[in-house]
């Protein structure tokens, strides 16, 4: 609730306090307003009828209180007398008298306040310069709480309640553009009133619909290149070398925009140690009858210290003359300017100068001068405007094209409505010069296109809504949960329909593993204020603020450090390894490449690479191979060759370079391809796009970013390319787009909550994960993270980091390797992972899992079976126990489809028994630890078995009773041996856990 104004309380007969010397108190929180003793008025505000009225202020002297949501307010004030007053939007302001107010004491003060009665003001807002048609205009209202008030588009009609005995300033502003803003001041009595506006379309502006520019006068192209054409003059003060000339001395070529000869001043060729003061003059003007006289020219001005570049104007024949532009820096060519003369209409003797002043400056070149008459004026034609709706849910349907299909260029595209919710979440307009009757068609990827015949008038906006039709599958159960006995077989039907309107088809595919979200037990938040920078290390300042010690929660797990300090490296996930991958060092660039095993909790060094790299190369495995591209080189710039590893030889090989090499990208595989969107050469932000596929070999180039970018966060979900935040080279973001690669297209998505650039980021659990990086506009780095889920349209929180870096390797996992702390400091060796996101984007096989159907197209209304069939008998299945993964859904449609989930318990044979246990070794202290990576070696008169502990020092394994009894062996580096004899139950659990001694 906003405070009246002082205006409107003074009228009530309050006065307003002027507060010199007083604090104010806002919210209901006491303020010590002066040395010495105080009292306290509390008390509530309420209307009438006992309802809390939150933000009514509440004044006692020169002290002020604002109320909180429940309508409370306090005020500690010095001891006195006071006379107070309590007032609010839309009520009448009440006042008590003689509030005493004791040191150190507390009085209650209650207000009621009766509400003011209310009138509707309404009008009609139209085009007021030819069309007339209804405008749809934003209207807001001085000193007035709440949302502004919306006309309908296709009436022009408003409505809205104010409180009378008030004088309101209500503003216009036109949803489409080339309007002017229109102000109107409304008095507000005892009865309703209208107010109806007619809004004038911005001539110089000149970019309103329906609308064109006209000229009439005459145009000079300079088309000699040896003399003045006729009535234009050179004059040239004394001491000038060179001046005005139509003879490209220094073949610069024609900068402008124009074409063939043109007029220039080339103070650069004419060379050191001379000066130019010339002046081009223009014939004189008869502007007589003209009543919107303009001049207009096409020009390259290339700007140096020394150098000026004026425009004057003379009605006197030159006595005196008057400056219309004035240029001290740079306009780089093609550039057309347009400076009116409205001063000068009517005149009959106007003449104008091109003055050039410099010494050994750069130059001026001019062409296609026009002077005349500039009107702009209305063209035959009407507005189409409307909604596009999802027939399915009735939601609105953001960034479908409507198309006049009879006059093609005649399009728009509907945009989100979050502030006039009236039109239900999109709106298209247009304006087309085709009146009568003619189709248009409303279309986006994934639905159907809709025709629809619409009678367009003139001078009108006319109504043309859409419903865009589209399947919608879903399946009858979303998960799959069996026993299988060993060495046996089982089945699970599913059944998907079609519950949408149009035709859809389901694609099934196969991951590994499932996965337990976790929600909550982040770090507490934790900002580091720098100044960062998204350049080369060698190029950029990192930060001057020392990081600050982070805080540990119990959602990110520490995982193995790496081997050595890194950031700008690049992170992935293959056959369930950690890969880490170049970077910097702290002293150098690296090419080495290292891989985790997350059971053994150890990092093993691979092959490296050829090149070098930093900036966070552009990366991702694609069938069972990690493709590496840009980010930094040894040279400095971009690095456009494409390294490929194959963890299968240990080898690098080398592939089609890439056309647009960029470091800092966001990238990510989608559908077998490597995505490389953005990032950076000498600077950063690139709306480039560019995509790499294995197949054929080869690199295509796609549809630009919206903006430009590097640094951002970019997943594959889902058939789509999502991408979020990210450093556009002079500011940071919150803007996310989508990529839809049918349609060649990126369209908007929900901001997202923070301006976050170099994240770790990845794609886990249909979900775009991102943490840390840097944030409020390059000005601190976080340890907060956001997951973008496409099924809902919206982030959310994810647990705080234990560290906050940026620039940082990540993998789905959700892992997060090395990065920075922000200062002047090395880089990092930590590893932390996220739990619940290690479901990646890229189907791969199960080999226990098969479904009758991969793919199936369902009609309106069809439904299928989907028998999923469960195989204990492979050779992946050595164990019994729990074995999970997940079969994806992707459609044509514009909606997600939830995941099955699928679960195999496969029991042991009968025979068979279990041993299992943990290790732990002495930790030198007098103490104990989990000993990762310790070897269990088990040997039967027939076989063995060899084992490694997981990270936590446990074991296990299932194998058949009948071998007892075998001996065990447990070793590890470092420690002394222990052998023992074991002897399994059949059908149960023998526990074996043992102690190593260090060797001394």
């Amino acid at each position: 609730m906003a405070a009246l104004t002082a205006t409107a309380i003074a009228v009530l007969g309050f006065p307003v306090a002027q507060a010199t010397s007083a604090t104010a108190v806002t919210q209901g929180t006491a303020a010590t307003a002066a040395i010495g003793s105080h009292g306290e008025v509390t008390g509530a505000v309420t209307d009438s009828s006992g309802k809390a009225l939150a933000g009514a202020s509440v004044v006692a002297g020169d002290y002020r209180a604002t109320t909180d949501a429940q309508g409370h307010y306090t005020l500690t004030i010095p001891p006195g007398t006071y006379d107070m007053a309590a007032y609010g939007y839309g009520y009448k302001a009440k006042k008590v008298r003689g509030v005493v107010v004791d040191a150190d004491g507390t009085v209650t003060t209650n207000f009621a306040l009766d509400a003011v009665p209310h009138q509707t003001v309404t009008g009609k807002v139209t085009d007021g310069s030819g069309h007339g048609w209804p405008l749809y205009t934003k209207i807001t209202i001085n000193d007035v709480p709440g949302a502004p008030v919306f006309t309908d588009p296709f009436t022009g009609e408003y409505s809205v309640d104010l409180p009378e005995g008030n004088d309101y300033t209500l503003n216009f502003t036109s949803v489409y553009p080339g309007y002017k803003a229109v102000t109107k001041q409304v008095t507000v009595d005892n009865a309703a009133q209208t107010v109806n506006v007619a809004v004038p379309a911005d001539a110089q502006e000149a970019k309103a619909p329906g609308y064109e520019v006209k000229r009439s006068g005459s145009t000079e192209p300079f088309d000699s290149t040896t003399d003045a054409p006729a009535g234009w003059t050179i004059v040239n003060a004394d001491g000038t070398t060179g001046g005005w000339s139509f003879t490209d001395i220094g073949n610069r070529g024609n900068k402008t925009g124009g074409s063939g000869a043109f007029a220039m001043v080339d103070s650069d060729k004419i060379g050191a140690s001379k000066k130019q003061d010339s002046s081009l003059i223009t014939p004189v003007f008869d502007l007589t009858g003209n009543n919107s006289p303009q001049l207009e020219f096409d020009t390259d001005y290339k700007s140096f210290s020394n150098q000026t570049g004026n425009i004057d104007v003379t009605t006197d024949g030159g006595a005196t003359w008057t400056n219309v532009w004035n240029r001290t820096t740079t306009l780089t060519g093609p550039a057309h300017v347009e400076v009116p003369l409205t001063d000068y209409a009517g005149k009959p003797g106007v003449q104008l100068r091109f003055h050039f002043t410099g010494s050994y400056g750069y130059w001026w070149e001019l062409d296609n001068v026009f002077v005349g008459k500039r009107t702009y004026e209305p063209v035959n034609g009407g507005l189409v405007a409307g909604t596009v709706k999802d027939a399915n849910t009735g939601d609105g349907v953001v960034g479908a094209t409507v198309v006049n299909a009879d006059s093609p260029q005649d399009k728009a595209t509907t945009t989100a409505t979050p502030d006039d919710p009236a039109l239900g979440g999109s709106f298209y307009w247009m304006f087309t010069s085709k009146t009568g009757s003619h189709k248009f068609t409303a279309s986006k990827s994934h639905y159907g296109d809709v025709d629809k015949t619409v009678d367009v008038a003139a001078d009108t906006t006319n109504k043309a809504d859409f419903g865009l039709k589209a399947g919608k599958l879903a399946f009858t159960s979303n998960s799959v949960d069996k026993t299988v006995g060993w060495g046996a077989k089982a089945t699970q039907d599913l059944t998907v329909k079609n519950t949408g309107g149009a035709p859809a088809s389901l694609t099934l595919g196969e991951q590994p593993g499932g996965f337990t979200q976790q929600v909550n037990g982040g770090a507490p938040l934790n900002l580091v204020e720098g100044d960062y920078s998204p350049l080369a290390l060698s190029k950029g300042k990192t930060a001057d603020a020392a990081p600050a010690a982070n805080a540990a929660g119990d959602a990110w797990q520490p995982v193995a450090n790496l081997p050595g300090a890194v950031q700008d490296n690049i992170g992935a996930v293959y056959d369930g390894k950690v890969y880490s991958g170049f970077g910097y060092t702290g002293s150098a660039d690296s090419n080495a490449l290292y891989a985790l095993d997350p059971g053994a909790g150890t990092w093993t060094k691979l092959a490296s690479a050829a090149d070098t790299r930093e900036g966070n190369p552009a990366h991702g495995f694609i069938g069972g191979k990690l493709y590496v591209v840009g980010g930094w080189g040894a040279s400095g710039a971009p690095d456009a060759k494409l390294e490929v590893y194959d963890p299968a030889s240990n080898s690098w090989s080398t592939k089609a370079s890439s056309p647009k090499p960029y470091a800092g990208s966001g990238s990510a595989v989608l559908g077998g391809k490597l995505y490389v969107v953005g990032g950076c050469t000498s600077t950063c932000g690139t709306t480039d796009v560019t995509v790499y596929d294995p197949s054929s070999d080869s690199w295509s180039q796609i549809a630009s970013y919206p903006e430009p970018i590097a640094w951002q966060s970019c997943g594959g979900i889902g058939g789509k390319l999502y991408c979020a935040g990210g450093n556009g080279g002079s500011s940071s973001t919150k803007h996310a787009y989508v990529y839809d690669p049918g349609a060649d297209s990126w369209s908007p998505i929900a901001d997202m909550p923070a301006d976050l650039w170099g994240s770790a980021y990845g794609v886990g659990s249909g979900k775009l994960v991102i943490s840390s990086g840097v944030v409020n506009n390059s000005s601190a780095i976080t340890n907060q993270g956001f997951a973008f889920d496409p099924a809902a349209g919206s982030w959310s929180a994810l647990p705080n980091a234990n560290t906050s870096v940026y620039r940082v390797g990540a993998a789905t996992g959700f892992y997060k390797i090395g990065g920075s702390l922000g200062s002047s400091t090395p880089p990092v060796s930590t590893v932390e992972m996220l739990p619940g996101y290690d479901q990646g984007s890229e189907s791969s096989d199960v080999s226990w899992l098969s479904t009758s159907k991969d793919k199936v197209t369902l009609q309106p209304g069809e439904s299928t079976t989907i028998t999923v069939s469960l195989d204990s008998t492979v050779a992946e299945v050595t164990q019994p126990g729990d074995y999970t993964a997940v079969l994806t859904a992707q459609t044509d449609t514009p909606y997600s489809v939830a995941n099955v989930g699928v679960k195999m318990h496969v029991n042991p044979p009968k025979d068979w028994g279990k041993y299992a246990g943990t290790v732990l070794g002495e930790d030198g202290k007098g103490g104990t630890m989990p000993l990762a990576g310790a070897t269990i070696q088990i040997n039967t008169s027939t076989t063995s078995y060899t084992l490694r502990t997981t990270k936590d020092g446990t074991y296990g394994l299932w194998f058949d009773s009948r071998l007892n009894p075998v001996k065990v062996i447990v070793s590890k580096d470092g420690y002394q041996p222990v052998t023992t004899t074991v002897k399994l139950a059949k059908g149960g659990t023998v526990t074996g856990n043992f102690t190593l001694k260090k060797v001394s």
